[in-house]
């Protein structure tokens, strides 16, 4: 990157700034609530919480989110006297946000840009087009904040990711002190600076320099790792292991970790029906799609009564084969980001990375090879 395409805005004036973008975007940032950061809606009111650890629930709701009615529907009046069922999709769902304006998603950190690339694979890929996911990632500004402080539960080096990555980003931050420094990544990052000039100054040398100091800082606070190298071709093996009789023992089957998973993707859709008041004849209704978990019992429960997962032992392999080894296998790629949400929050201390650790080292001794 050119160093004249390096910016730098005032601290003091980011919220002045995000406010001015009101009447074009919809625009959420990290807000402090009730102890807890989360991605909301701008408020003019809250400070930018420029050193927050990250996010408990991940901002990919802002494009998949936990409930989401696809679509509502009612009966025609023809329908309705004759008793018959036929219905009609509504123009809008009734939960969208502000249709006629774009996203800007400001201060999401890399970790999480990386998780959006990552959904967009699944949802936008060249077999299948989720239209609900598309339409909003379309319309979306993605500015990242650089990680000063990675967290000790942090492993993103161990994968795909580092504190600056810039993959799903347009526009990645850097907090320098009084200044942010403003690196453009995409086409859309670059057209939305050059539309704001007047925000922006160019960046020195001095800048720079600090921004690169504080990068290998962060790079070295970072020691929690995992080998997880040609952990594909290990799991292609590992399917019928003893490894998963021991590694699900303390799971609770609670479903925090793919709850708050920033790629966890699994739904599930519900048809919920509207009555008449003193009727039995429907009026209408939506479709909902809501967040699902395969650490639920009930995921994979058939028709029949039978389940194929019975056990947490069942359901914790799939968790770990769908992320490191079914995904590489559809989409090249490990569906895990090394955020440790699910370390941080696990009820019961099961550590991610301590099962991949055990994983790569574990070696089955069948029965015939014992001595």
């Amino acid at each position: 990157m050119e160093k004249e395409k390096l910016k730098i805005i005032k601290k003091n004036d980011v919220l002045k700034f995000l406010d001015s973008l009101q009447k074009e975007y919809e625009v959420f940032m990290p807000v402090e609530r009730n102890g807890d950061i989360q991605f909301s809606k701008f408020s003019s009111e809250k400070d930018f919480p420029w050193n927050y650890r990250n996010t408990k629930i991940s901002p990919k709701e802002i494009f998949f989110p936990q409930s989401e009615t696809l679509f509502s529907f009612k009966a025609e009046e023809s329908a309705l006297s004759s008793g018959s069922m036929i219905f009609k999709p509504e123009d809008e769902p009734e939960d969208s946000i502000s249709e006629n304006k774009n996203y800007l998603i400001f201060g999401i950190r890399p970790c999480d840009t990386l998780a959006f690339s990552l959904l967009d694979k699944l949802f936008g890929g060249d077999d299948f087009q989720d239209t609900y996911y598309m339409e909003k990632r379309s319309k979306a500004t993605v500015i990242s904040l650089a990680c000063n402080k990675p967290q000790v539960t942090c492993f993103c080096t161990s994968l795909k990711g580092r504190p600056d990555n810039e993959e799903g980003a347009d526009i990645i931050l850097f907090d320098i002190g009084e200044n942010i420094l403003v690196r453009p990544i995409t086409k859309k990052g670059e057209k939305f600076i050059e539309s704001l000039s007047s925000w922006f100054e160019d960046a020195k040398e001095a800048d720079i320099k600090k921004k690169n100091e504080i990068m290998v800082q962060s790079f070295q606070k970072i020691r929690s790792t995992a080998d997880i190298q040609n952990i594909k071709e290990k799991l292609d093996k590992a399917f019928d292991i003893s490894f998963w009789n021991e590694i699900h023992q303390k799971c609770l089957g609670c479903g925090i970790c793919t709850y708050l998973c920033p790629t966890c993707y699994c739904f599930n859709i519900t048809d919920e029906i509207e009555r008449t008041a003193g009727s039995s004849t429907s009026s209408g209704g939506k479709r909902i799609r809501c967040w699902d978990s395969c650490m639920f019992s009930l995921f994979t429960m058939h028709a029949s009564g039978h389940n194929p997962r019975p056990s947490y032992k069942e359901r914790m392999r799939q968790r770990i084969m769908h992320k490191f080894n079914y995904c590489p296998e559809n989409f090249k790629e490990i569906f895990c980001i090394g955020c440790g949400r699910c370390v941080r929050n696990c009820p019961v201390n099961l550590d991610l990375r301590e099962m991949l650790i055990l994983l790569m080292s574990f070696e089955e001794i069948k029965e015939d090879e014992k001595v």
